[in-house]
């Protein structure tokens, strides 16, 4: 089975998809980190060179790269849900887990990442609550089309594990 995690920047897709992939012997895989393999790039460096445009049609090919492999867990991009059909893409070829978290709790995760992450980089500190929570509310209508929703605060392994159980 493919196991597509969706969800915003900090809800805890890589960490968990981590932590399942070990319990459950699955392999793993970040969408970024193979986008960032193939182009010897940063992210943070494609949207600076060539806009988000640009990384948004990389991010849809690499994606859609995983439709030759099985078994598999991966941990996909923030906005990757909400462009080129991807999310319709992703329940076609696998199993969506939307992991939903708060606009505080992801300000409590991202704060000190600020500047590794490119769509919050420029953002004031007092205004990135603010910014966040408009851009969940932009990209709640793809999130929500995921299979499984997940609060991101109670995720744990037997989460995962029903899944699988339901998905054999």
């Amino acid at each position: 089975m493919r196991y597509f995690l969706i969800g915003f920047m900090g809800s805890g897709k890589t960490h968990w998809g981590k932590q399942w992939s070990e319990a459950f012997g699955i392999s793993f895989y970040d969408l970024d980190t193979e986008i960032e393999k193939q182009e010897g790039k940063t992210v943070t460096a494609i949207f600076e060179e060539r806009g988000e445009a640009a990384f948004r049609k990389l991010e849809q090919a690499m994606l859609q790269s995983f439709e030759k492999k099985d078994q598999f867990i991966l941990s996909c991009g923030g906005g990757t849900a909400c462009f080129h059909n991807n999310m319709k893409w992703m329940n076609t070829h696998g199993l969506t887990i939307y992991l939903k978290a708060n606009a505080a709790l992801l300000v409590q995760r991202l704060q000190n990442e600020k500047e590794t992450r490119p769509l919050i980089a420029q953002v004031p500190d007092h205004l990135l609550e603010e910014h966040i929570s408009e851009k969940l509310k932009q990209r709640e209508e793809y999130y929500v089309q995921a299979m499984y929703h997940l609060p991101a605060q109670s995720v744990s392994l037997e989460n995962f594990q029903k899944i699988i159980r339901r998905h054999g």
